[in-house]
């Protein structure tokens, strides 16, 4: 086999000349088998490693594709699970925010709560509050937590939300009942509230509105009428402008016979009789009118209160305030005496809203009873 293989191989490589001609001269190159063999080889082996490289490099492309498009296959299902990571998280954050508002409102209407609410009150929503300081924290921290956590920071978040629900309604609740009396009773004395903007300011801290269901805004809403009404209460007549117990009434308010001649007459005030010189005092603060004589009133005094309220005292025996002079609660503006149309020692005391004339007793009494 072998020697078959050898001759075949002597046959097909016999020694070749070369004939070589170079400036005119001719040389024969004798070239042997065996570098014909050489060459053959090299040849062979040449396109072998060519046709081997050529191969892993398609081999390799084709396997660089496929990763690429794992790659890209990840990269997008990573891109898709961020954004849903991210919109949770901005989900969650505006939740947090909602729930800080809230609970910032709920605080406010806490601290203004008038004094006319009752501590008990107070002290019930109260605990709720705290347990609403003691969940916050839960709740922050879950906005740091991943996908697998997004259920408990609901279930949180539900809680808190109802929560704050039930203190928001025992809040307004209160509110409303409050505002309720206040505006029953000034309507039974005959008093209208009328909104008014004097002495006011201050830098502006806006309502979160947006992170604010209605329930809250209402909530509010009631609450500046409450605080309204509250300082208005304070500003008005709410007492008679003779200590209790220096007085008597000896003429009421409303049809009578007139003292003088007898016939029948509307008395526009009440008539508080007392010692002479008793002292007469300003039942809210105010701003002096007139001071002086006038008509039937005799020596007389004028004070323009709050809410459109006015006040008038006759038959003094001495003014001791001057016109445009401002004056306080419990000050002496006067003192009883019986000038003018009178037949006794009396204080003649009318309240008035926007000239419309108002039962003081009434109004005393309604006041006295909201305080």
């Amino acid at each position: 086999m072998l020697s078959v293989i050898k001759s075949l191989v002597l046959k097909l490589f016999q020694p070749k000349q070369v004939m070589l001609r170079q400036n005119g001269e001719v040389s024969l190159l004798t070239v042997p088998a065996w570098v014909q063999i050489a060459c053959v080889l090299c040849l062979i082996t040449t396109f072998t490693w060519l046709s081997y490289t050529t191969s892993e490099y398609f081999s390799q492309k084709t396997h660089l594709l496929e990763i690429s498009k794992e790659v890209s296959k990840k990269e997008s299902e990573f891109l898709s699970k961020q954004a849903a990571l991210e919109a949770q998280l901005a989900q969650q954050q505006t939740r947090i925010a909602q729930l800080d508002a809230q609970h910032a409102v709920l605080n406010e209407l806490m601290a203004s709560l008038p004094n006319t609410i009752t501590e008990g009150d107070i002290k019930a929503n109260d605990s709720t509050s705290s347990e609403i300081l003691e969940n916050k924290a839960e709740h922050t921290e879950a906005t740091d937590l991943h996908e697998t956590h997004s259920e408990s920071f609901h279930h949180h978040a539900t809680e808190l939300n109802d929560a704050q629900g039930k203190l928001l309604m025992q809040l307004h609740n209160l509110i409303t009942r409050r505002n309720e009396i206040l505006l029953a009773s000034m309507q039974e004395a005959g008093i209208e509230a009328n909104s008014t903007n004097n002495a006011q300011g201050g830098p502006y801290h806006q309502v979160q509105s947006d992170n604010l269901p209605k329930a809250y805004l209402n909530a509010i809403d009631s609450s500046v009428q409450l605080n309204q009404l509250e300082s208005l209460v304070q500003k008005l007549p709410a007492s008679m402008p003779v200590r209790e117990d220096k007085y008597y009434i000896s003429s009421t308010f409303g049809y009578r016979k007139d003292p003088i001649n007898g016939r029948r007459a509307y008395h526009k005030g009440v008539d508080l009789a007392g010692w002479h010189k008793t002292e007469i005092i300003a039942p809210a603060d105010g701003k002096v009118v007139r001071a002086g004589k006038y008509g039937g009133y005799g020596k007389f005094v004028e004070i323009q209160h709050a809410n459109g309220i006015t006040t008038r005292y006759g038959h003094l025996h001495t003014i001791k305030v001057k016109k445009g002079q401002k004056v306080k609660q419990s000050d002496v503006i006067a003192l009883m005496g019986s000038t003018g149309r009178s037949t006794s020692t009396h204080l003649h005391y009318e309240v008035l809203q926007d000239k419309k004339h108002i039962n003081p007793v009434k109004l005393a009494r309604v006041l006295e009873r909201v305080q």
